[in-house]
Order: structure tokens, then C-alpha cells, then sequence
């Protein structure tokens, strides 16, 4: 009988020692001062053995806890250990839809959390609390001698002039197309490089497109032939070697580049007329004349 008795208190003992592993305390926002809708944050601290693990699947899922409370979201935040104890955080954010007529106590349900502490299970149950509503309105509203007044007026209507702001983004496009088509007007980009004053620019691109598609040895006649009719487009007729100098009295910026167009000259009246052919009578490469063109571009965007 005696052993009985023994082993009847220790489960007893064990009992109330295993009780008293987990401690859970609840740390609310506020206690009071909530409203239809608002939003109800607590946070549920627990402290165990150093050993103990909190099983996730035990956490409480969010759902309706009520008709007028719901459970919005649950975090286990943080977890650390405190000298011989390990310590849990749980954030609970809760949802109020209760219309109060006056305050009002409304109680958040316990739950109970799962453990597992050397091998067993264990069960914390977190203890319900309470939080207090307020309406939003007075119970009996102030005799009126009209319905009328008890209404309020909607409030006005406060319309933005958006002339100021569209007109400033229509000048800034404005501007900024007009801006677009000075600089290809200048650089002699489409729709524009076909103008006599950036006949050179062009035919720079021609012969950049010569060089790309052909072999180099035979498309340097071609080359001088689109030079040719770049010179006779700047000067507003067909001119020869002979008619250089009229030209140049005519177009000044095209000055800087005289050795060059009559050493040009001289080579396309060897090629055309002088009887020889071939690449024997080539005294000028294609990057010659790319370079050549190009120069000739760029005194004619200069001037």
C-alpha cells in the first residue's frame, strides 16, 4: 500500500513540475479604445526549457473566431534563449466588427500551442483576454426640430485646374520635338538628308554602305561617282577639274579641303578618261574616300 501511495504522488508531483515548465503571458497594444474595424494586436510570450520545440503545425490559423472577431495574422516573430530558458514570440493581429452601442467587452478566445520537450508532447494553452469597444455614435441623439438637421452636408468638392500642368507638358514635348528636329536638320538625319546642304552627309552614308556590301576594289568607281554627284548637287551644276575654282569663290567652307578635291579630281579623270582601268589606275582607296566624304560633311555642317 505504501508504494502505492508513492508512486500515486509522483505522477502527481510530475504533473504539477511538467505544469510548470511553460509560463505564457499576454502583452496587449491597449486594453481599450477600439473601434468597428480596427485592427487588435497582441503579443503571446511563452518561456520554457532550453530544450523545448514549438511545433508550427499547433499554431492557430487565421479564420473567423466569431460573427464580430476574426484572427488576421499570426508570426512567430522571435526565438532566442534567456540563461536556462528558451523563449517564444507570437504576433497576433485580430480584426473587431463588432458595432458597439455602447463599450463593451469583447473576449479573444485561449488556444493551446504543441511542444515537444525530450521526446514528449506537451500542451501551453494561451489564456483568453479581453479588449474594450467604444461606439461610434451616442445612444440617443439630441432632439432636432427637423430631420433634416440631423444629416450632415457632404462635404465640397475641391476641383484641380489642370490647365496649368497640361499646358507645361505640352510646351516641354513641344520644345523637345522642335529640338529633335533642328539637331537632324543639322546632322542631315531622315527626313532630311536629302537637302542640297547635306549632300556631302549623304553621300558619306552611301559610300559607308558601298564598303559593307561590295568588295572594296570594286566599289571605289562607284565611290567617285557618288562623290561626283555630291560636288555637282553642292554646287547647283556639273563641274569638272576645270571649274574648281569657281566653285570654291562659291562655297568658301569647302576651302580647307582644295589639295584634297584636286588630287580627287586628277585621280577620277585618270580613271574615266584616261583610258586605263582596274585597280592598276586606283590611286585612291575606298577608305580614302570614306574619310574624304566625311571631311567634306563636316565642313558643309560647319558652314
Amino acid at each position: 500500500m505504501r508504494w502505492k501511495l508513492s508512486l500515486l504522488a509522483w505522477i502527481v508531483f510530475s504533473n504539477a513540475a511538467c505544469a510548470e515548465e511553460f509560463s505564457v503571458e499576454i502583452k496587449r497594444e491597449r486594453a481599450f479604445g477600439y473601434f468597428v474595424g480596427d485592427l487588435v494586436r497582441a503579443v503571446v510570450e511563452i518561456r520554457g526549457p532550453v530544450e523545448g520545440e514549438l511545433l508550427r503545425s499547433s499554431l492557430p490559423q487565421p479564420a473567423s473566431l466569431s460573427l464580430s472577431l476574426d484572427l488576421r495574422e499570426v508570426s512567430p516573430t522571435e526565438e532566442f534563449v534567456e540563461g536556462a530558458t528558451r523563449v517564444w514570440r507570437l504576433r497576433l493581429t485580430y480584426q473587431n466588427f463588432y458595432a458597439a452601442l455602447d463599450v463593451r467587452s469583447i473576449e479573444v478566445p485561449a488556444f493551446e500551442l504543441s511542444f515537444e520537450v525530450s521526446g514528449a508532447r506537451r500542451l501551453v494553452s494561451a489564456p483568453a483576454w479581453r479588449f474594450s469597444v467604444a461606439p461610434l455614435r451616442e445612444i440617443v441623439l439630441e432632439r432636432k426640430e427637423s430631420g433634416q438637421e440631423y444629416l450632415r452636408p457632404d462635404p465640397g468638392v475641391d476641383f484641380v485646374d489642370g490647365s496649368p500642368t497640361f499646358w507645361l507638358a505640352f510646351s516641354s514635348a513641344a520644345l523637345s520635338a522642335l529640338l529633335c528636329i533642328m539637331v537632324a536638320w543639322d546632322r542631315g538625319w531622315a527626313p532630311f538628308h536629302r537637302r542640297s546642304s547635306r549632300v556631302f552627309a549623304g553621300a558619306a552614308r552611301k559610300l559607308e554602305a558601298l564598303r559593307r556590301r561590295r568588295d572594296a576594289i570594286e566599289a571605289t568607281p562607284q565611290a567617285m561617282r557618288e562623290l561626283h554627284r555630291a560636288f555637282d548637287a553642292a554646287a547647283g551644276k556639273r563641274i569638272l577639274a576645270g571649274d574648281l575654282e569657281e566653285f570654291f569663290l562659291s562655297r568658301p567652307e569647302f576651302d580647307r579641303q582644295r589639295c584634297t578635291t584636286e588630287r580627287f579630281y586628277s585621280v577620277s579623270e585618270k580613271m574615266f578618261f584616261g583610258g586605263e582601268k582596274g585597280p592598276r589606275c586606283a590611286e585612291v582607296s575606298l577608305s580614302e574616300l570614306i574619310a574624304f566624304a566625311k571631311a567634306l560633311a563636316q565642313r558643309e555642317r560647319a558652314g
